[in-house]
């Protein structure tokens, strides 16, 4: 099976090609969903992604009653039922300290939240999981309210995947994929600037402790809304939105580009900036 940075480069090159196509991912929140999904991938002959939280599946059973190795177990016996032979793989979603409710339930502390979450990261590998989402972005020993500083949730990043890699080398398993970022407001990365410090902070301390080869294939952003309301910033969205289309103009042309964020153009690209917009179809217009 092709690993996801495998597929996500696939996803890549028929970009390159005009083709639309994306990655789906479901949140396997109970039987009767992961089983919908599956029938899903097998009548589409479609790779399917799982993405399941700390509070869904854990070594304690989660909500839905499967440990990491239970949860793996029964999708792979829900493809036999239906036939599926597609890719499926099974992925961590928003691991890090806190994100489990128990964990703050409990009054747990830094070294202890951080204990579990390596141990369960760890659970994960050795049922097979293929992508881990990394996500420090809570600190629950600080005021309501108050994100932890940009350069903690850097370190206690490369201190997660810096543990799983170790975790997973020492059990002889193939490379996993990683994901961080998070898309809550609480997470403190919602702001541009405090993103893309995260993410030049990242690259620099992986490549610092040996760790370049783990550079995330997936980067999670807030795109304007906030869970659990029903507020929505169009800026935000529109920012975040912007800097995709960006870079898929650069996936299309092949070459680097640089951005002008404040006048929305390519400065002296006129190749680029053509791709800023498509003729539409009669009888719309702007």
């Amino acid at each position: 099976m092709v690993t996801i940075n495998q597929l996500i480069n696939r996803v890549v090159d028929l970009h390159t090609l005009g083709r639309q196509i994306t990655l789906l991912a479901v949140c396997p929140n109970s039987d009767a969903v992961l089983e919908a999904a599956i029938k899903v991938a097998a009548v589409n002959d479609m790779p399917m992604l799982f993405a399941a939280t700390l509070n869904q599946v854990d070594r304690d059973g989660g909500y839905t009653g499967w440990t990491p190795q239970a949860f793996v177990t029964r999708m792979k016996e829900l493809a036999v039922k239906h036939q599926c032979t597609s890719p499926l793989y099974p992925c961590l979603d928003h691991g890090g300290p806190w994100l489990k409710d128990a964990h703050t339930r409990d009054g747990l502390g830094l070294a202890e939240t951080m204990a579990e979450v390596k141990a369960t990261l760890t659970a994960c590998l050795e049922a097979g999981y293929t992508l881990l989402h990394i996500d420090p972005t809570v600190d629950r020993t600080l005021p309501i309210g108050q994100s932890p500083r940009i350069e903690v949730v850097v370190e206690r990043t490369v201190e997660l995947i810096a543990h799983a890699e170790s975790e997973r080398e020492q059990l002889g398993l193939p490379p996993v994929s990683y994901e961080v970022g998070t898309e809550e407001v609480h997470g403190g990365l919602v702001d541009l600037d405090n993103f893309d410090q995260f993410l030049a902070g990242l690259r620099a301390r992986l490549e610092s402790v040996g760790l370049a080869h783990a550079w995330p294939c997936f980067v999670v952003g807030q795109v304007g809304t906030d869970l659990h309301t029903t507020a929505f910033d169009p800026e935000s969205a529109h920012r975040a939105t912007t800097i995709c289309h960006a870079a898929n103009i650069c996936i299309r042309l092949g070459r680097k580009l640089k951005w002008d964020p404040e006048n929305e153009l390519f400065p002296n690209d006129p190749e680029a900036n053509r791709m800023l917009s498509r003729a539409m179809r009669s009888p719309w217009r702007l």
